[in-house]
């Protein structure tokens, strides 16, 4: 990040240890001054009020990037977003939001389904209460076109980008590597997994770590990967490659449309009159 308009139009771009930062104008913050000045944590006024926003300043930047309005890093606008994304995680706002598709077949990860299908990838940041790493949901809810069979996944992405700011010296570490995702989902026809893998600013590349599932082995895959890739702003692509436990290989693509974006989602805010939602709230219909 240090290129035109990487911190927006009237953002200004810093070098710093850990990476790049944006100065921004008031009232936004985060990459790319995109992100309304908002606390993260549901305990930012707890740990303004023990002192946290002053004497951790100069170890690491996290009370100051995810309370920043509580600790004053930056002005109070009246628009928020009803969830933003941690600052951990906006290496993957590029997946973040509904993406939906229409296949003619019936295959899909983890498991097939009986015939075409649509599906919807939900994306979606959380709220986050206390220290953790914090994740973003994920509910991928597939439909045959006939209505007659229906498939849920239920999970959540975690990340570790390559220069997160742990406020600890990391000794012998490398100059660069790879920031790291993953994601654990678990459907209802009983299969849980668990995948790891890279990202970049337009793919994620997992690979099955874990499975565990109540079905027979002859019905699971051995092996899987699978890539998603960020084609246009609105357009999604996954890869797939499975293996099953006789060798037999597969692999497909399927493209998904953005059909609402969750880092647009804001809403006014007054001390006086609460949170209500907002005319500046946008969705995309394709």
């Amino acid at each position: 990040m240090n290129t035109p308009q990487s911190c927006g139009r009237e953002g200004r771009c810093v070098a710093g240890k850990f990476g790049n930062r944006c100065i921004c104008p008031a009232g936004w913050m985060g990459r790319g001054c995109r992100r309304p000045c908002q606390d993260i944590y549901t305990a930012c006024k707890r740990w303004k009020n023990e002192n946290k926003c002053t004497w951790t300043k100069r170890i690491f930047p996290f009370y100051a990037d995810n309370c920043g309005a509580s600790c004053g890093a930056c002005q109070n606008g009246n628009i928020k977003l009803r969830h933003a994304l941690p600052p951990l995680l906006e290496n993957i706002a590029w997946f973040i939001g509904r993406w939906e598709c229409t296949t003619t077949s019936g295959e899909r990860y983890p498991e097939p389904i009986s015939g075409a299908y649509h599906e919807i990838l939900d994306v979606a940041p959380s709220e986050v209460p206390e220290f953790d790493r914090p994740p973003v949901n994920i509910t991928v809810t597939t439909r045959t076109l006939d209505g007659r069979d229906v498939h849920i996944d239920l999970g959540f992405l975690t990340s570790k980008p390559f220069n997160e700011n742990t406020g600890f010296i990391d000794v012998n570490k490398p100059l660069e590597g790879d920031d790291l995702v993953a994601i654990e989902t678990v459907s209802n026809n009983g299969m849980l997994i668990i995948e790891e893998g890279t990202v970049t600013p337009t793919e994620i590349k997992l690979e099955m770590k874990h499975r565990k599932s109540i079905l027979s082995h002859w019905k699971e895959f051995r092996e899987s990967k699978r890539m998603f890739i960020l084609r246009s702003p609105d357009l999604l692509e996954e890869r797939v490659y499975v293996k099953d436990w006789h060798g037999r290989e597969k692999k497909w693509l399927k493209r998904y449309k953005k059909t609402f974006d969750y880092l647009q989602d804001y809403v006014l805010f007054t001390e006086e009159i609460g949170i209500f939602h907002s005319p500046t709230q946008r969705s995309r219909k394709g």
